[in-house]
């Protein structure tokens, strides 16, 4: 487990990540950024909050208690922690228990101290060069999600990040671990759903072998979080997309897939512009008024006609929408057949067998108000969202083509790709994966309500995709679609 926080012995307290410069770093930090990059800079760059989970919570409590008991013998051990403990060794003065990497900290990488606590250390072997480091581990299912020994000891993975660093600070400890030359790296595993059970994972290498795994894939590994602790905008920190599912799923998709902005402390010193970036804001604004052209009156109502209280259809003829003397035809092409006459509204389908008996009321009913249409009560528009597809609107209507371009280009930057549809193999986009983020984009951020229309569906994969992640959003009758 980590440290919370590097501590001076005098001064104010001091963060991960102040004005680009890394000040320490810790293993799991290292386990988080070789999930995604972007991750931990919205974590210890941008200084996001990260809500505990509760499989957090229960890996703090049982923490907490296999403290208490390896300190001081004292069984407070819960179903889940109980059930390993088998696998303890016996509680003495001679464990080291959460034990702290210490002020300074021998263990660094390209300059960098790294602070954190140690589960457990066992020095009962150390007469014969055998020292065991056990990190406690709470999972849901054991067996499925448990490392193996090969991982514990490769540092390319993330059990092995932490696991290859507690050995590293182990080995440079030589003055507390004199003739340490065999680490025993532990995963004791608990299992917090179905049955109770626990499981160790045990990995013997040696002193080169972690110092040399450490120097190979680790360092290099810190170089890079150097330059993502300086990038300026969160299109800089590379994502991976593949894990935003990942341990109950990233807290910080909607900022990373819709590219949002969000300005980290070392931001706020640079010079502004007075005009804001439109561009990466959502919901997409309404291009600029046009003044309208007289277009004569209504026949009906004798109201002015305008661009913005009419509709043109392919014959030419001009409709005056919302006219209080007649409905506006369903947006249809104008070659489609006839609608069917209304049905009167007492008119109801035949049923078979006998007529239902009717209770004659012993005194008539009064009489009740004409219940009111929907439609002449509409709701106002700016509260809803329509879409027309492929059909002709009947009222004023903005292009959705424009809000899916500006969308796109934005999960492109957010995927350090020209284009997310040629996005190549070794792009976090690539196979097809920019399908579900801009999916993913567009229900995180949809256009602000209103009418849109998506002309030309077919010739656009682009607008198929948004159109299938804003039909949901749309309300009853909001959503139209031209039939042939």
């Amino acid at each position: 487990m980590d440290a919370p926080a590097l501590q001076p012995a005098e001064g104010p307290r001091r963060r991960a990540v102040e004005g680009g410069v890394l000040n320490f770093l810790s293993v799991s930090q290292l386990k988080q950024f070789s999930l995604c990059p972007r991750r931990w800079y919205f974590v210890k760059v941008l200084r996001l909050p990260e809500p505990e989970t509760k499989a957090q919570a229960l890996g703090v409590e049982g923490h907490s208690q296999l403290e208490h008991y390896l300190r001081t013998g004292e069984d407070v051990l819960g179903d889940v922690a109980r059930a390993g403990r088998h696998l303890l060794p016996a509680p003495g003065a001679d464990l080291l228990v959460e034990e702290p990497f210490g002020t300074p900290s021998p263990l660094s990488a390209d300059g960098v101290p790294f602070i954190g606590h140690i589960d457990l250390i066992n020095q009962r072997r150390l007469s014969e060069g055998v020292l065991r480091v056990t990190d406690h581990k709470f999972s849901s299912n054991v067996a499925r999600y448990g490392a193996t020994p090969a991982q514990l000891s490769d540092a390319s993975t993330e059990a092995g990040l932490q696991m290859v660093g507690y050995g590293v600070w182990a080995a440079l400890s030589d003055a507390r671990f004199p003739g340490v030359r065999v680490l025993e790296l532990e995963h004791l595993y608990f299992q917090t759903r179905g049955a109770k059970r626990a499981a160790s994972v045990l990995a013997s290498v040696s002193v080169e072998h972690v110092t040399r795994e450490w120097t190979e894939k680790v360092v290099p590994m810190v170089r890079r979080m150097r330059e993502v602790a300086r990038a300026m905008r969160t299109a800089d920190a590379p994502p991976n997309f593949s894990a935003c599912e990942k341990y109950g799923g990233c807290p910080f998709k909607a900022q990373c897939i819709s590219g949002e902005r969000t300005m980290s402390l070392l931001n706020r010193f640079i010079p502004k512009p007075q005009a804001t970036d439109t561009a990466a804001q959502l919901p997409l604004t309404v291009p600029h008024q046009v003044i309208p052209e007289p277009l004569g009156t209504c026949d009906r109502c004798g109201e002015a006609l305008t661009p913005e209280n009419t509709s043109k259809l392919r014959s030419g003829e001009v409709l005056h929408v919302s006219c209080p003397g007649a409905e506006v035809a369903a947006v249809l092409p104008p070659d489609a057949p006839a609608a069917s006459p209304t049905l009167p509204p007492d008119a109801a389908p035949k049923r078979r067998g006998r007529k239902p008996k009717v209770l004659a009321s012993p005194e008539p009913a009064e009489p009740q108000e004409p219940v009111t249409s929907s439609h002449t009560a509409p709701s106002p528009q700016h509260e809803r969202l329509r879409l027309f597809v492929d059909c002709v609107p009947n009222m004023p209507a903005a292009s959705l083509s424009e809000y899916v371009a500006k969308v796109a280009a934005q999960v492109s930057e957010a995927g350090g790709v020209a284009d997310l549809r040629f996005a190549g193999a070794e792009s976090t986009l690539g196979f097809g994966r920019w399908k579900g983020a801009l999916s993913m984009a567009i229900r995180n951020a949809p256009p602000a309500p209103g009418a849109y229309a998506a002309l030309g569906l077919a010739h656009s994969e682009l607008l198929q995709l948004a159109v299938e992640a804003l039909e949901p959003l749309c309300g009853p009758g909001d959503f139209v679609r031209g039939a042939r």
